[in-house]
Protein backbone atom coordinates (compact mmCIF):
# COMPACT_ATOMS: atom_id res chain seq x y z
CA UNK A 1 0.00 0.00 0.00
CA UNK A 2 1.31 3.48 -0.79
CA UNK A 3 2.01 5.87 2.08
CA UNK A 4 0.00 8.67 0.48
CA UNK A 5 -2.51 8.35 -2.36
CA UNK A 6 -5.97 9.94 -2.46
CA UNK A 7 -7.89 11.29 -5.45
CA UNK A 8 -11.44 11.52 -4.14
CA UNK A 9 -13.58 11.65 -0.98
CA UNK A 10 -15.32 8.26 -1.21
CA UNK A 11 -13.01 5.43 -2.37
CA UNK A 12 -12.06 2.86 0.31
CA UNK A 13 -10.15 4.63 3.07
CA UNK A 14 -6.99 2.79 4.15
CA UNK A 15 -4.89 5.37 6.02
CA UNK A 16 -5.90 8.53 7.88
CA UNK A 17 -4.85 11.16 10.42
CA UNK A 18 -7.25 11.73 13.33
CA UNK A 19 -6.82 14.92 15.37
CA UNK A 20 -6.64 15.56 19.12
CA UNK A 21 -8.80 18.06 21.00
CA UNK A 22 -7.19 18.29 24.45
CA UNK A 23 -6.22 21.80 25.61
CA UNK A 24 -7.95 23.51 22.71
CA UNK A 25 -8.18 27.27 22.77
CA UNK A 26 -10.71 29.69 21.29
CA UNK A 27 -9.15 31.14 18.13
CA UNK A 28 -8.18 34.78 18.41
CA UNK A 29 -8.33 36.85 15.22
CA UNK A 30 -9.39 40.43 14.45
CA UNK A 31 -13.03 41.09 15.44
CA UNK A 32 -14.09 41.52 11.80
CA UNK A 33 -13.00 37.96 11.01
CA UNK A 34 -14.69 36.46 14.08
CA UNK A 35 -17.90 38.40 13.42
CA UNK A 36 -18.07 37.09 9.84
CA UNK A 37 -17.32 33.43 10.58
CA UNK A 38 -18.39 32.55 14.14
CA UNK A 39 -21.86 32.30 15.77
CA UNK A 40 -22.94 35.77 16.86
CA UNK A 41 -24.08 34.75 20.36
CA UNK A 42 -20.56 33.64 21.36
CA UNK A 43 -18.39 36.43 19.94
CA UNK A 44 -17.13 37.51 23.38
CA UNK A 45 -15.51 34.08 23.86
CA UNK A 46 -13.02 34.63 21.00
CA UNK A 47 -10.30 36.44 22.89
CA UNK A 48 -6.58 35.73 23.35
CA UNK A 49 -5.51 32.80 25.51
CA UNK A 50 -9.04 31.73 26.32
CA UNK A 51 -9.39 27.93 26.53
CA UNK A 52 -12.55 26.05 25.70
CA UNK A 53 -14.35 24.79 28.81
CA UNK A 54 -12.46 21.78 30.09
CA UNK A 55 -15.49 19.49 29.89
CA UNK A 56 -15.80 20.28 26.18
CA UNK A 57 -12.16 19.80 25.19
CA UNK A 58 -11.68 16.66 27.29
CA UNK A 59 -14.89 15.04 26.08
CA UNK A 60 -14.07 16.02 22.49
CA UNK A 61 -10.68 14.35 22.89
CA UNK A 62 -12.40 11.17 24.10
CA UNK A 63 -14.74 11.33 21.10
CA UNK A 64 -11.77 11.54 18.73
CA UNK A 65 -10.14 8.59 20.50
CA UNK A 66 -13.34 6.65 19.87
CA UNK A 67 -13.35 7.73 16.22
CA UNK A 68 -9.77 6.48 15.86
CA UNK A 69 -10.76 3.13 17.40
CA UNK A 70 -13.73 2.77 15.04
CA UNK A 71 -11.53 3.44 12.03
CA UNK A 72 -8.92 0.94 13.22
CA UNK A 73 -11.64 -1.70 13.61
CA UNK A 74 -12.55 -1.00 9.98
CA UNK A 75 -8.99 -1.96 9.03
CA UNK A 76 -7.79 1.61 8.51
CA UNK A 77 -4.32 2.72 9.60
CA UNK A 78 -4.60 5.70 11.95
CA UNK A 79 -1.99 8.37 12.72
CA UNK A 80 -2.39 10.70 15.72
CA UNK A 81 -0.69 14.06 16.31
CA UNK A 82 1.13 15.27 19.40
CA UNK A 83 -0.71 16.86 22.30
CA UNK A 84 -0.11 20.61 22.46
CA UNK A 85 -1.21 23.18 25.04
CA UNK A 86 -2.67 25.62 22.52
CA UNK A 87 -3.35 28.30 25.10
CA UNK A 88 0.34 28.55 25.97
CA UNK A 89 1.32 29.33 22.39
CA UNK A 90 -1.73 31.41 21.46
CA UNK A 91 -3.01 28.77 19.05
CA UNK A 92 -6.34 27.08 18.44
CA UNK A 93 -6.55 23.27 18.28
CA UNK A 94 -5.10 20.03 16.98
CA UNK A 95 -8.53 18.56 16.40
CA UNK A 96 -9.12 19.79 12.84
CA UNK A 97 -6.25 18.56 10.64
CA UNK A 98 -8.46 18.74 7.52
CA UNK A 99 -8.16 22.53 7.72
CA UNK A 100 -4.39 22.42 7.46
CA UNK A 101 -3.45 19.48 5.24
CA UNK A 102 -4.68 18.61 1.74
CA UNK A 103 -3.87 15.26 0.13
CA UNK A 104 -3.84 15.33 -3.68
CA UNK A 105 -2.54 12.15 -5.26
CA UNK A 106 0.81 11.52 -3.57
CA UNK A 107 1.18 15.14 -2.43
CA UNK A 108 0.39 16.52 1.04
CA UNK A 109 0.03 20.30 0.85
CA UNK A 110 0.07 22.46 3.99
CA UNK A 111 -2.41 25.32 4.19
CA UNK A 112 -1.24 28.92 4.02
CA UNK A 113 -3.48 29.93 6.90
CA UNK A 114 -5.07 33.37 6.86
CA UNK A 115 -5.50 33.03 10.64
CA UNK A 116 -2.35 34.00 12.47
CA UNK A 117 -3.31 31.86 15.47
CA UNK A 118 -3.02 28.71 13.32
CA UNK A 119 0.39 29.20 11.72
CA UNK A 120 2.23 26.88 14.15
CA UNK A 121 -0.46 24.21 14.13
CA UNK A 122 1.01 21.78 11.62
CA UNK A 123 4.61 22.19 12.80
CA UNK A 124 3.79 21.67 16.48
CA UNK A 125 1.28 18.83 16.27
CA UNK A 126 1.71 17.02 12.94
CA UNK A 127 5.39 17.36 12.06
CA UNK A 128 6.35 13.84 13.20
CA UNK A 129 3.63 12.33 11.02
CA UNK A 130 4.75 14.30 7.97
CA UNK A 131 8.37 13.30 8.50
CA UNK A 132 7.42 9.64 8.74
CA UNK A 133 5.35 9.82 5.57
CA UNK A 134 8.13 11.70 3.74
CA UNK A 135 10.46 8.74 4.28
CA UNK A 136 8.61 7.19 1.36
CA UNK A 137 10.43 8.69 -1.64
CA UNK A 138 7.22 8.72 -3.68
CA UNK A 139 5.56 11.15 -1.25
CA UNK A 140 5.91 14.89 -1.64
CA UNK A 141 5.19 17.09 1.39
CA UNK A 142 4.78 20.76 0.47
CA UNK A 143 5.21 23.23 3.33
CA UNK A 144 3.27 26.46 3.57
CA UNK A 145 4.98 29.60 2.28
CA UNK A 146 6.20 31.93 5.00
CA UNK A 147 3.85 34.91 5.37
CA UNK A 148 5.39 38.38 5.06
CA UNK A 149 6.15 40.55 8.06
CA UNK A 150 4.25 42.61 8.78
CA UNK A 151 1.26 40.65 7.55
CA UNK A 152 -1.20 42.99 5.79
CA UNK A 153 -3.91 40.47 4.89
CA UNK A 154 -6.49 42.29 7.02
CA UNK A 155 -5.42 45.78 5.91
CA UNK A 156 -7.41 48.08 3.66
CA UNK A 157 -10.37 47.06 1.52
CA UNK A 158 -11.27 43.42 1.10
CA UNK A 159 -10.63 41.78 -2.25
CA UNK A 160 -9.56 38.21 -1.72
CA UNK A 161 -12.11 36.70 -4.08
CA UNK A 162 -12.83 37.20 -7.75
CA UNK A 163 -16.62 37.15 -7.48
CA UNK A 164 -17.18 40.56 -5.95
CA UNK A 165 -17.93 39.29 -2.45
CA UNK A 166 -16.47 41.49 0.33
CA UNK A 167 -14.39 38.82 2.08
CA UNK A 168 -12.60 39.91 5.24
CA UNK A 169 -9.13 39.10 3.92
CA UNK A 170 -7.56 40.91 1.00
CA UNK A 171 -5.32 39.49 -1.72
CA UNK A 172 -2.00 40.83 -0.44
CA UNK A 173 -0.53 37.37 0.15
CA UNK A 174 -1.24 33.67 -0.40
CA UNK A 175 -4.02 32.40 1.85
CA UNK A 176 -6.07 29.20 1.73
CA UNK A 177 -7.45 26.54 4.06
CA UNK A 178 -7.29 22.97 2.80
CA UNK A 179 -10.90 22.47 3.95
CA UNK A 180 -12.07 24.86 1.23
CA UNK A 181 -11.34 22.13 -1.36
CA UNK A 182 -12.65 18.63 -2.15
CA UNK A 183 -11.30 15.99 -4.54
CA UNK A 184 -13.29 14.58 -7.46
CA UNK A 185 -10.71 12.46 -9.25
CA UNK A 186 -8.32 14.72 -11.15
CA UNK A 187 -10.44 17.79 -10.37
CA UNK A 188 -10.48 19.70 -7.10
CA UNK A 189 -13.60 21.74 -6.39
CA UNK A 190 -13.03 24.75 -4.14
CA UNK A 191 -14.61 27.95 -2.89
CA UNK A 192 -13.41 31.44 -2.17
CA UNK A 193 -14.12 32.38 1.43
CA UNK A 194 -13.06 34.50 4.38
CA UNK A 195 -9.90 32.35 4.61
CA UNK A 196 -9.17 31.50 0.94
CA UNK A 197 -8.24 34.18 -1.59
CA UNK A 198 -7.33 34.14 -5.29
CA UNK A 199 -3.57 34.19 -4.59
CA UNK A 200 -4.10 31.10 -2.47
CA UNK A 201 -5.93 29.33 -5.27
CA UNK A 202 -3.26 30.22 -7.83
CA UNK A 203 -0.56 29.00 -5.46
CA UNK A 204 -2.41 25.72 -4.94
CA UNK A 205 -2.76 25.29 -8.71
CA UNK A 206 1.02 25.58 -8.97
CA UNK A 207 1.61 22.88 -6.33
CA UNK A 208 -0.84 20.08 -7.18
CA UNK A 209 0.51 17.17 -9.26
CA UNK A 210 0.60 17.43 -13.03
CA UNK A 211 -2.70 16.45 -14.61
CA UNK A 212 -4.84 17.79 -11.76
CA UNK A 213 -6.94 20.95 -11.98
CA UNK A 214 -8.96 23.25 -9.69
CA UNK A 215 -12.42 24.64 -10.35
CA UNK A 216 -14.13 27.18 -8.09
CA UNK A 217 -17.74 26.78 -7.00
CA UNK A 218 -20.10 29.76 -6.91
CA UNK A 219 -21.46 29.68 -3.34
CA UNK A 220 -24.12 31.89 -1.80
CA UNK A 221 -22.89 31.87 1.79
CA UNK A 222 -21.75 35.30 3.08
CA UNK A 223 -20.05 33.55 6.02
CA UNK A 224 -18.17 31.04 3.83
CA UNK A 225 -15.32 29.20 5.49
CA UNK A 226 -14.74 25.54 4.50
CA UNK A 227 -16.61 23.76 1.75
CA UNK A 228 -17.41 20.61 3.74
CA UNK A 229 -20.58 22.16 5.16
CA UNK A 230 -21.66 23.11 1.61
CA UNK A 231 -21.24 19.87 -0.35
CA UNK A 232 -20.44 16.24 0.44
CA UNK A 233 -19.89 13.55 -2.22
CA UNK A 234 -21.03 10.21 -0.79
CA UNK A 235 -19.93 7.99 -3.65
CA UNK A 236 -19.22 8.23 -7.36
CA UNK A 237 -22.16 10.12 -8.98
CA UNK A 238 -23.97 10.99 -5.70
CA UNK A 239 -23.51 14.32 -3.90
CA UNK A 240 -25.51 16.06 -1.18
CA UNK A 241 -25.52 19.82 -0.74
CA UNK A 242 -26.79 22.62 1.49
CA UNK A 243 -29.45 24.42 -0.58
CA UNK A 244 -29.03 27.70 1.31
CA UNK A 245 -25.30 27.84 0.49
CA UNK A 246 -25.13 26.61 -3.11
CA UNK A 247 -27.60 26.00 -5.90
CA UNK A 248 -28.01 22.98 -8.16
CA UNK A 249 -27.49 25.33 -11.10
CA UNK A 250 -24.07 26.36 -9.74
CA UNK A 251 -23.09 22.72 -9.27
CA UNK A 252 -24.25 21.71 -12.77
CA UNK A 253 -21.99 24.36 -14.29
CA UNK A 254 -19.10 22.01 -13.57
CA UNK A 255 -18.85 19.49 -16.38
CA UNK A 256 -17.81 16.60 -14.15
CA UNK A 257 -21.01 17.04 -12.09
CA UNK A 258 -23.43 17.32 -15.04
CA UNK A 259 -24.68 13.73 -14.73
CA UNK A 260 -24.38 13.32 -10.96
CA UNK A 261 -27.32 12.71 -8.68
CA UNK A 262 -27.34 15.98 -6.69
CA UNK A 263 -29.51 15.90 -3.55
CA UNK A 264 -30.26 18.97 -1.43
CA UNK A 265 -30.50 18.23 2.29
CA UNK A 266 -34.32 17.92 2.66
CA UNK A 267 -34.56 19.31 6.18
CA UNK A 268 -33.19 22.13 8.31
CA UNK A 269 -30.76 20.75 10.92
CA UNK A 270 -31.96 21.07 14.48
CA UNK A 271 -30.07 23.58 16.66
CA UNK A 272 -27.41 22.06 18.91
CA UNK A 273 -28.03 23.17 22.46
CA UNK A 274 -25.77 21.12 24.75
CA UNK A 275 -22.92 21.25 24.33
CA UNK A 276 -23.33 24.63 22.62
CA UNK A 277 -22.30 25.18 19.00
CA UNK A 278 -19.56 27.61 19.91
CA UNK A 279 -17.81 27.76 16.54
CA UNK A 280 -20.04 26.29 13.81
CA UNK A 281 -23.49 26.37 12.28
CA UNK A 282 -26.01 23.53 12.48
CA UNK A 283 -25.05 22.56 8.92
CA UNK A 284 -22.11 20.73 10.45
CA UNK A 285 -24.45 17.72 10.16
CA UNK A 286 -23.12 17.41 6.57
CA UNK A 287 -19.51 17.19 7.75
CA UNK A 288 -19.17 13.41 7.49
CA UNK A 289 -16.34 11.03 6.67
CA UNK A 290 -17.15 8.48 3.97
CA UNK A 291 -15.28 5.21 4.47
CA UNK A 292 -15.85 3.37 1.21
CA UNK A 293 -18.75 4.80 -0.80
CA UNK A 294 -21.12 2.82 1.40
CA UNK A 295 -20.30 3.42 5.07
CA UNK A 296 -20.30 6.91 6.52
CA UNK A 297 -19.40 8.21 10.01
CA UNK A 298 -22.41 9.95 11.56
CA UNK A 299 -22.95 11.40 15.03
CA UNK A 300 -25.33 9.09 16.89
CA UNK A 301 -27.66 11.93 17.81
CA UNK A 302 -28.17 13.01 14.18
CA UNK A 303 -30.97 10.50 13.70
CA UNK A 304 -32.79 12.41 10.96
CA UNK A 305 -29.61 12.69 8.91
CA UNK A 306 -28.76 9.02 9.55
CA UNK A 307 -32.16 7.91 8.29
CA UNK A 308 -31.70 9.99 5.15
CA UNK A 309 -28.32 8.33 4.61
CA UNK A 310 -30.03 4.94 4.71
CA UNK A 311 -32.56 6.14 2.14
CA UNK A 312 -29.64 7.08 -0.12
CA UNK A 313 -28.14 3.61 0.22
CA UNK A 314 -25.48 4.53 2.78
CA UNK A 315 -24.76 2.68 6.04
CA UNK A 316 -24.30 5.02 9.04
CA UNK A 317 -21.46 4.16 11.42
CA UNK A 318 -22.21 5.99 14.65
CA UNK A 319 -19.65 7.91 16.69
CA UNK A 320 -20.37 10.64 19.28
CA UNK A 321 -18.94 13.94 18.05
CA UNK A 322 -21.03 16.69 19.67
CA UNK A 323 -18.15 18.09 21.73
CA UNK A 324 -15.89 17.99 18.66
CA UNK A 325 -18.65 20.03 16.98
CA UNK A 326 -18.32 22.66 19.71
CA UNK A 327 -14.64 23.12 18.97
CA UNK A 328 -15.14 23.43 15.24
CA UNK A 329 -15.85 20.33 13.18
CA UNK A 330 -17.01 16.75 12.82
CA UNK A 331 -15.63 13.54 11.33
CA UNK A 332 -14.54 15.14 8.04
CA UNK A 333 -12.82 18.14 9.65
CA UNK A 334 -11.19 15.94 12.30
CA UNK A 335 -9.43 13.70 9.77
CA UNK A 336 -7.07 13.81 6.80
CA UNK A 337 -7.29 11.07 4.18
CA UNK A 338 -3.83 9.72 3.41
CA UNK A 339 -4.73 6.65 1.35
CA UNK A 340 -7.92 5.93 -0.54
CA UNK A 341 -7.73 2.97 -2.90
CA UNK A 342 -9.75 4.05 -5.92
Amino acid sequence: MPSVSADDEWSPLRSVIVGRAAQSNFPSEPPVMIANTMPSQYLEEFRPNHPFPEYISETADAELNQLASILEREGIKVYRPKNVDWCKIGGYTGSMPRDGLLTVGNHIIESAYAWGCRRQEIALAFEDILRELAQDSSVRVIRAPTPPFPDTIYDGPAGGGVDGHPWVINNSRIAFDAADFMRFGKTLLGQFSHVTNSKGVEYLRSQIPQGYSIEMLDVTNPHAMHIDTVICPLRQDLLIYCPSRVSEEALRKHEFLRDWDLRPVPFTPKPRVEPPSLTCSDWLVMNVLVLDGKKVIVDGTDTEFAEWMRELGMEPVFCPLRHVNSIGGASHCATVDLVRLG
